[in-house]
């Protein structure tokens, strides 16, 4: 069967629409993606309003060429610099602002303490609300095609524009970093701002380098994915917010250094729109037991390779 694909969506402008909005912890502590740009409007999908200022343009080829750092860069702050998101949540310093300006009706969120307080809650909640309405069987009805382009499964949410990063601002003192799972899966959430953001998407973990190498970038496999046609790059989802979950390579140990912190790892997701690839990142650590059976792989398998390079010279 051949899905009609309104003609409208292959016209889809040459921008990013999609964003790592936040990193969902095991341990119950949630931090913002690593290249959200606060202030960047939340309840319009289109260029010319400011939506698509901090959602992530990931291309290879830039990379390579030293133009952008291993997590890309968006229109509205440029060069995604991973230290700078995590900087503020820790209380070190101030992540860049969108300053691109916007025609807009409505009501601007107040900024003041409580203000932040409760929209930390919401963010919360939110979460929990949405890792708990999908869960992830074999056999998976969001990956089918007709579903995947209607974009179904995810939360639509609009507000006037983005606080997050400030929101969360030296939360991370007293909570840490996000965690993985027990067997070193981490959560993240992706929003789809309009309809060439969809997934599917590709995943890679970079445990070494706080996301200052390219090549220390791994792929990993997403057990938990955004809908979307693999295809065209496209579906009908706009302002939704998507569960995404990322299994570590086996072996994987977070080791990273950054904005004082130790055992950092860095998750990279980006989608494989032809504009694109579009997408984000976020940071986080392991949990214990994640860390301790990555530690028992390693020691494994030097031990079986010591045992081979053993068995040859005898």
């Amino acid at each position: 069967m051949r899905w009609a694909i309104p003609s409208s969506l292959l016209v889809a402008g040459a921008h990013a629409h999609g964003v790592i909005l936040m990193t969902k912890g095991a341990n119950g502590v949630n931090a913002p993606g690593s290249c959200v740009l606060d202030d960047t409007p939340r309840d319009c999908i289109v260029n010319s309003c400011g939506a698509q200022a901090d959602t992530g343009i990931i291309r290879d080829a830039e990379i390579n060429r030293g133009e952008y750092g291993p997590l890309g860069w968006t229109q509205g702050g440029g060069n995604c610099k991973p230290d700078a998101v995590i900087g503020q949540y820790m209380g070190l310093s101030t992540a860049p602002k969108y300053t691109g300006g916007r025609t807009f009706t409505g009501k601007l969120d107040p900024i003041e303490e409580e203000g932040k307080k409760q929209r930390r809650a919401d963010h919360d909640l939110h979460l929990d609300a949405l890792f708990s309405k999908r869960a992830s069987p074999s056999f998976n009805p969001f990956a089918l095609p007709i579903i995947g382009f209607l974009g179904l499964g995810g939360n639509r949410t609009a507000y006037f524009q983005e606080t997050i990063v400030s929101d969360y601002a030296g939360k991370g003192k007293d909570n840490g970093l996000p965690t993985t799972d027990d067997d070193n899966t981490i959560s993240c959430v992706y929003r789809q701002i309009n309809e060439d953001g969809p997934g599917p998407l590709s995943a890679a973990v970079d445990s070494t380098s706080a996301a200052t190498d390219r090549n220390a970038f791994k792929d990993a496999k997403v057990v938990q994915n955004v809908p979307g046609d693999g295809f065209v790059g496209l579906s009908l989802a706009t302002n939704t917010n998507f569960p995404v979950k990322v299994q570590l390579p086996e072996g994987t140990v977070c080791e990273g250094k950054v904005a004082g912190l130790d055992n950092v790892c860095f998750v990279r997701l980006r989608n494989n729109a032809f504009a694109g690839p579009f997408g984000g990142a976020g940071f986080f650590t392991q949990s214990d037991k994640a860390k301790k059976r990555a530690l028992e792989y390693r020691r494994r398998k030097r031990a079986e390779a010591s045992d081979m390079e053993t068995a040859r010279e005898s």
